[in-house]
């Protein structure tokens, strides 16, 4: 691995998303979710009016609730709903923590990812995603996170590691198109899954086949809507 010719931080560097997205969404989402409660009890009875409007049931059920309860109860359940995303938010948010020694990656109360600093040899992030490269190119992390591509910079340089501007091996990724017939049957079959978990907005399916598709092999990366692939060094099997 090569590091850089600062000297590393004896201490670790945590890099988290900032505080006014980790605090404000216990805030925000609630408010949110308690005012379009109050638009939804508004509005219910001019929907349920409506002959062609869908979900006639509920909004009958929610004009048809004495005031001002009605309107303080729907309300309440969307102060709730947006507590519930909330935390669901919050479980999901990536840290990062950073040593000579290696690199922790944990979301919430699930078990950390511990990457052996030698392995790593060379960081980037982009899109949302911070990558972790190996000697060889293949990748020992691929993770989706909202935290600032500088404070991750920030982190790993302190400790000495490599930190590239954009994806080193870019140029290597090609457009996949359906049936490729240099995709393996299986790798096309899961590329067209992912294709249609991306188009439904089906995130974690598409984090999971993407999983699936490094155990056959193969590296993804999206862009714009696309995907993209290449061959995982030394592990590609068709």
């Amino acid at each position: 691995m090569t590091r850089n010719s600062a000297p590393a931080q004896q201490t670790a560097t945590v890099a988290v998303e900032p505080s006014y997205r980790r605090y404000g969404a216990w805030i925000g989402l609630p408010v949110a979710g308690g005012l379009l409660g109050c638009l939804v009890t508004l509005l219910a009875g001019w929907v349920a009016g409506l002959p062609w409007a869908p979900f006639q049931g509920p909004f009958e059920l929610v004009a048809s609730l004495p005031q001002p309860h009605g309107t303080l109860a729907v309300a309440g359940f969307g102060m709730v709903a947006g507590l519930g995303f909330a935390s669901y938010m919050a479980t999901d948010r990536l840290a990062v923590s950073v040593t000579a020694e290696g690199v922790e990656l944990r979301r919430g109360r699930r078990p950390a990812q511990t990457i052996d600093g030698t392995c790593v040899r060379t960081a980037f992030a982009g899109g949302g995603t911070l990558v972790l490269l190996d000697d060889d190119g293949d990748e020992l992390a691929h993770e989706a996170t909202a935290i600032p591509v500088h404070t991750l910079r920030e982190a790993f340089r302190a400790h000495g590691y490599r930190w590239s501007q954009g994806d080193p091996h870019a140029g290597e990724y090609r457009l996949w198109a359906e049936d490729d017939p240099d995709v393996g049957v299986r790798a096309n079959s899961l590329l067209r899954t992912r294709k249609h978990a991306l188009a439904k907005r089906h995130g974690a399916e598409a984090a999971q086949l993407r999983a699936e598709l490094a155990r056959a092999g193969y590296l993804v990366h999206d862009r714009k809507k696309q995907q993209y692939w290449r061959p995982r060094p030394n592990r590609a099997d068709g």
